[in-house]
């Protein structure tokens, strides 16, 4: 089965599939993403990596990118999960290989931050969690759990949060920074009174990374698209139990091809994920 997550466009004609944990990284580890990224493409596309930081990126056309998943059963859940993406560069083959092979570029692994797939340029305005998250538009959403929540709920009249992988959360979307720390900060002194966990209601300021987690929790597979330095940006997220398959990373050979490939006649962008094999444990 196949899946449409995106249609993306990117300006800068240099697209990145990238992990999401150390996106916003890479000038502190020396240079910008996007200076890496713009050579890399110049070139036909590379795998590039500093430190934590992973990312490939190839070269687009000025068209949308449509961005499709290709999906199969969960290995621990009867859900669809995703098993390979793939990013229509908007070029014909022969604009990134003279022969008929897939070019390998390199491999990535799942990162449990999520990936994010956008325009080389946009993405160095990126802001995740590293070192504290900062909220990009000034609002944030407060989510209440843990023992005694539901207690919390009725009493401060939380509102379900939407979200088809979590159906159980609860809090307020889209408040003022302040507002949301002031209400924290009240929730988790009445907790204390009464017992109950002493960080129950959390702040999450709207950061990019947050962002993109909200949007994927309306989407089946995790996936959703958000704007970032005025480009959409596609943010894709795994279910946990799923991520349970790709928790040893890099260190232990976790990692999955990307590479170039002939479609149609159409170059695109594959990264592919193999099934599980043997005994998940």
């Amino acid at each position: 089965m196949t899946a449409t997550l995106a249609h993306l466009l990117v300006p800068s004609r240099a697209v990145v599939l990238a992990c999401g944990g150390f996106l916003d990284q890479w000038r502190a580890l020396g240079e910008p993403l996007s200076s890496r990224a713009m050579r890399a493409a110049a070139t036909g596309g590379a795998h590039l990596r500093d430190w934590l930081a992973e990312a490939v990126v190839a070269p687009a056309g000025p068209g949308k990118l449509t961005v499709t998943a290709r999906t199969r059963p969960g290995a621990y859940e009867p859900v669809d999960t995703i098993a390979g993406i793939d990013v229509d560069l908007d070029l014909p083959w022969p604009a990134v290989s003279g022969g008929a092979a897939p070019v390998v570029l390199g491999d990535l692994p799942v990162d449990p931050c999520g990936m994010i797939i956008g325009d080389a340029v946009a993405l160095d305005s990126w802001v995740g969690f590293l070192p504290a998250a900062r909220s990009v538009d000034g609002l944030a959403d407060v989510r209440i759990g843990g023992r005694g929540a539901e207690e919390a709920w009725a009493r401060y009249g939380a509102q379900p949060l939407p979200g088809l992988r979590n159906r159980n959360l609860h809090g307020w979307l889209d408040l003022p920074v302040t507002v949301a720390h002031e209400r924290a900060a009240a929730i988790n002194e009445w907790a204390l009174t009464r017992g109950h966990f002493v960080q129950m209601a959390y702040v999450e300021p709207h950061s990019h990374h947050h962002l993109g987690s909200r949007a994927g929790r309306l989407d089946p597979l995790g996936a959703g698209v958000i704007e970032v330095a005025g480009c959409p940006v596609l943010c894709v997220g795994w279910a946990p139990s799923e991520l349970q398959r790709f928790s040893a990373g890099r260190a232990f050979g976790q990692v999955y091809p990307v590479t170039l490939e002939n479609v149609g006649g159409r170059a695109t962008l594959r990264w592919t994920i193999p099934p599980a094999t043997g005994p998940i444990v």
